[in-house]
């Protein structure tokens, strides 16, 4: 693994060379955020399967961010596919279209070329799969308890690339289950797992079987301000997280071990044209 350290806390970011063994198809390879630890309290991040040593690579922990849709999405089943910030996949799931996570079965990863600062990791890679290529970059910086995750991309091919791209922040739960407070001004239908409390914080339903886990999509108005996320952390009291982006889409989701809020960029770049967009996490 990688590490960006001062004298307050510990970054683990994997390695896309040597981490392989924790790595999939499913969340981008470079810049993989595993874990967070203050130097006084521990770990401040956490995973569905938490705190398992060698946690799946599907559910994973930490910080990672998921490209969602794949490069020849409407490949039939054994075909093979291109995943965003990862590489070849073997499309193995029924639905169509296919998306990253319905695909585990990875036919080789993406080299990146590494770069390193004391405050930072840059990781940069490249793909063309038939007539679609990007040039991605990736970011993390470390300044004393703030710490960025930044990413750019470049449209390289001949055809328009999708880009449905979501940050996926893993926090251990709270004794009184009250989770996050975002910017937005969100309505929570009705559901099994989650509600929203006279302050403007989602909370989890004492009585629903969180072991199962609940995904819930936050309703909103179309967001033109970044997002500023308020999240309750046991070790901490709170952690602020703010996107450089208006999210398109927030679902929340969580189990008995973590819970984690997906701020969304979703857009369709033209041949030639670039995006960027991140996160920040101030502990």
């Amino acid at each position: 693994m990688f590490h960006l350290k001062n004298a307050q806390l510990n970054v683990e970011i994997l390695d896309p060379a040597l981490d392989l063994a924790r790595l999939g198809s499913r969340y981008c390879v470079g810049g993989y955020i595993y874990q967070v630890t203050d130097q006084a309290l521990g770990p401040l991040l956490a995973g569905p399967q938490f705190p398992a040593t060698n946690p799946d690579v599907f559910h994973g922990q930490g910080a990672p961010e998921q490209f969602v849709r794949v490069l020849n999405e409407n490949a039939e089943l054994g075909e093979e596919v291109a995943v965003i910030g990862v590489g070849r996949v073997r499309r193995t799931g029924q639905l169509k279209p296919s998306f990253a996570h319905n695909n585990p079965e990875v036919l080789r990863f993406l080299p990146w070329l590494v770069e390193s600062t004391p405050t930072s990791f840059t990781l940069t890679s490249e793909d063309t799969f038939e007539d679609q290529a990007y040039r991605l970059k990736r970011t993390v910086s470390l300044n004393e308890r703030s710490l960025s995750s930044e990413t750019q991309i470049e449209n390289t091919g001949a055809r328009p690339l999708p880009i449905e791209w979501f940050a996926h922040p893993f926090f251990p739960l709270t004794d009184g289950g009250t989770c996050c407070k975002p910017s937005l001004a969100v309505r929570v239908p009705e559901n099994a797992g989650y509600a929203l409390n006279q302050a403007g914080f989602i909370e989890q339903k004492t009585q629903s079987d969180w072991a199962r886990g609940y995904y819930l999509a936050l309703e909103f108005e179309p967001a033109t301000e970044p997002l500023r996320m308020l999240q309750r952390h046991p070790k901490l009291g709170q952690v602020l997280a703010e996107t450089n982006f208006p999210p398109q889409r927030l679902p929340i989701w969580g189990n008995d071990r973590t819970f984690s809020f997906e701020p969304y960029f979703i857009r369709e770049l033209s041949a030639g044209n670039s995006a960027e967009f991140g996160i920040r996490y101030d502990f």
